[in-house]
């Protein structure tokens, strides 16, 4: 009787999540059509998309509160409970960091994008695709834990991408910074908008990595 009673709570924390990261991934479809709204200066879709966003990482919080709450207490988990939380927290940073940017963004109407407009939509896209990853990542780590550990190596190959697409996002948005200090004619105010702006998005990608790292931790024990 023991066998049974111990895979279900081996697979039951790393279930969960599956829900969530596929809810953090929704969040960041609509945080693309907001920012694609703006940049194109149709603010009317913009507050749409915006609205969405909050409303979803909201969503995302509650699922967040029923994972903690439903951990199992005094009873053996196949990865540190600590890791545990600090996994979550980095995955509910992500949307976050979502809500920062839409909220952000509202502050300042009108600025002028177009010098930076095709890499600012890279730098978005990129640091999307590393949470893309980052999901298929949680999605498969219930069978890399504990005494289940058939796809390991397919969990540190896919790691292995989230860090480099977090590099990859990082040369992106050095780019932007460098082309934001070298715009003319553009006041204090709108360039600290841009590189704000920026850092916000870049952190989506930062906070994917610091996730998968703790997944690259869980799984090496």
């Amino acid at each position: 009787m023991r066998v049974p009673l111990f895979y279900s709570f081996v697979s039951c924390p790393f279930k969960s999540l599956a829900p969530f990261v596929d809810k953090i991934k929704e969040g960041l479809e609509i945080l693309k059509k907001a920012v694609h709204s703006y940049v194109e200066n149709n603010y009317t879709d913009f507050e749409t998309f915006s609205e969405q966003v909050c409303k979803i990482e909201q969503e995302a919080d509650h699922m967040k509160r029923e994972i903690r709450n439903s951990l199992p207490k005094g009873v053996f988990m196949p990865v540190d409970k600590f890791q545990f939380f600090t996994l979550v927290r980095e995955l509910d940073q992500i949307l976050d960091r979502a809500e920062d940017i839409v909220v952000w963004l509202s502050f300042k109407k009108g600025v002028v994008l177009q010098p930076i407009k095709k890499e600012f939509i890279a730098l978005l896209n990129i640091s999307i695709q590393t949470v893309d990853i980052l999901a298929e990542v949680v999605h498969i780590t219930p069978r890399a834990v504990g005494f289940i550990k058939r796809d390991r190596e397919l969990v540190k190959e896919k790691i292995r991408e989230v860090r480099l697409m977090e590099y990859e996002s990082d040369q992106i948005a050095q780019c932007i910074v460098k082309t934001i200090f070298n715009l003319e004619k553009v006041d204090c105010l709108t360039l600290h908008h841009l590189l704000e702006t920026t850092k916000y998005i870049g952190n989506i990608a930062d906070h994917a990595e610091n996730a998968a790292d703790i997944i690259r931790v869980m799984i090496a024990r």
